[in-house]
């Protein structure tokens, strides 16, 4: 599959105001996966922004055989170490300057990469599983992040698969997500290339973002309305963004033909809310074990709370409710043995509806009432975050009669406001998981004080423990 991109993708790659016809992309990739081969490397890290380079580096160390170690910018600083020491990395390369002095300086188009050589250490001693291309460290809800191990051939069967299931031919895409997370290599990436599309890839920082947060939203919607894109990738705080610039007055272009958003769960109202506003939105499902996607929806009318079915390379099955993974296989967990089972357990709840998957939530997040019901907090919490004021929403109730929730909402909106958005998503709710109180926080919670992921999921045995007491005081009011 990557000999038929080589000769077959004709498209181009768009960073801010470079432009890379795809033969000389092909001659950048072949030069530096020539240096890199002679360096006789087994493992290389890559700290970069998004960019041209991303992608040159990308398809470099592809076509080399050697595997890449795609570092976030979003990783603490305990986080990256820990990568770094699981996979022990000869080389790091990063972003630099015409001026540095560095050993192994290679410039692509106007910038420049550093190729800087680390401590060999115990890299002997490290053995990654056979066909290892790519690991990708996934930001857990608790302890560090296992580093997944994947195939070049399983991360290219996944976007061809893409390229099936969305059916649009030479795609402009606008990348708005970081490369260095799996979703927007492969859906954003090698999807689009497989589809003999172009691939737009402006800096994080010009997009408006500040490490993880956007700060700057205008600066996104101007690059999408400059762009003109056919598709987008989205995470679901990025699409209340946008549906909320929309019901603000804002144009979405004309020219957008597919938004998959994924990442987490997203309200159905949501989905509903900017389908009406002409946003044509479709909901996926995955996880880092299978590539990345395992489910997106295809039809503009699909029921607003499904997934899809699965992509035609899966083959999965629900077992006691849960998803279980028979194909494709990931290679393992980075130092830890091979794995034995012939099936995959993902961890989450589905319910299967008219041949589609439907999340309901994640097996060891489930909260068990004190009348036996069972309730998957991520539904009540979709239902609160799919209003535009409220962007942290966490429910517990773990032996409780009732639930109750956390919740940042934004200063602007009062207690009594605050209350009416939690009765809309009752509203929506069974008796049985509706928010009976809740605590409205005064600041956010944060990565650095150990209440969320890497990758913003909510850490709920740090807050519980963290907010023991507020929480207590919540079921007793």
């Amino acid at each position: 599959m990557m000999v038929d991109l080589v000769t077959r993708w004709q498209g181009e790659v768009i960073a801010n105001e470079q432009r890379m016809s795809a033969n000389e992309f092909w001659q950048h990739v072949e030069a530096l996966s020539t240096q890199l081969r002679d360096m006789n490397l087994r493992c290389v890290a890559v700290e970069l922004d998004n960019g041209l380079p991303w992608l040159v580096v990308d398809f470099a160390l592809m076509q080399a055989g050697i595997v890449s170690l795609p570092l976030p910018h979003f990783f603490s600083a305990s986080q990256r170490e820990h990568a770094l020491q699981k996979a022990q990395p000869q080389l790091i390369i990063r972003a630099a300057k015409p001026e540095s002095e560095e050993q192994y300086l290679w410039s692509i188009g106007e910038q420049y990469i550093a190729l800087e050589v680390v401590d060999m250490g115990a890299v002997e001693s490290i053995e990654f599983p056979q066909s290892t291309q790519k690991i990708t460290f996934t930001s857990g809800s608790t302890g560090q992040p296992k580093g997944v191990c994947l195939s070049a051939q399983q991360l290219l069967q996944v976007g061809a698969s893409l390229v099936s299931r969305c059916a649009i031919s030479q795609p402009q895409h606008l990348c708005l997500l970081p490369l260095a997370v799996l979703l927007e290599n492969v859906a954003g990436v090698y999807a689009p290339m497989l589809a003999g599309g172009s691939i737009h890839v402006p800096s994080l920082a010009s997009l408006g973002f500040d490490g993880t947060a956007l700060k700057e939203p205008q600066k996104l919607l101007a690059t999408i309305s400059q762009v003109q894109p056919n598709t987008l990738i989205l995470v679901p705080e990025l699409l209340k963004g946008l549906v909320g610039a929309c019901e603000m007055g804002w144009s979405a272009p004309e020219s957008l033909a597919f938004i998959a958003v994924g990442g987490a769960k997203v309200a159905p109202d949501l989905i509903e809310r900017a389908r009406k506003l002409g946003l044509p939105v479709y909901q996926g499902y995955g996880l880092s074990e299978a590539g990345s996607v395992v489910s997106l929806a295809s039809s503009i009318d699909a029921d607003s709370a499904s997934v899809g079915q699965p992509l035609e390379h899966v083959d999965c099955d629900i077992i006691n409710g849960e998803l279980v993974l028979k194909s494709p296989q990931f290679l393992g967990y980075l130092g830890e043995p091979a794995p034995q089972e012939e099936a995959y357990a993902t961890g989450d709840l589905v319910a299967l509806e008219g041949g589609e998957i439907h999340i309901l939530g994640r097996k060891k997040n489930q909260i068990i009432l004190s009348n036996g019901r069972n309730v998957s907090p991520e539904w009540p919490e979709s239902l609160l975050l799919s209003n535009s004021a409220i962007s942290q929403a966490v429910v517990v109730g773990e032996g409780e009669a009732c639930l109750c929730a956390l919740i940042y909402c934004d200063p602007r909106a009062n207690n009594m406001q605050l209350s009416a958005l939690v009765a809309v998503a009752n509203e929506q709710l069974p008796s049985y998981a509706k928010i009976a109180n809740f605590l409205r926080l005064s600041t956010p919670l944060s990565v650095d004080d150990g209440y969320l992921s890497a990758n913003q999921r909510p850490k709920r045995d740090a807050i519980n423990l963290g907010f023991a007491a507020q929480i207590s005081q919540l079921f007793q009011e």
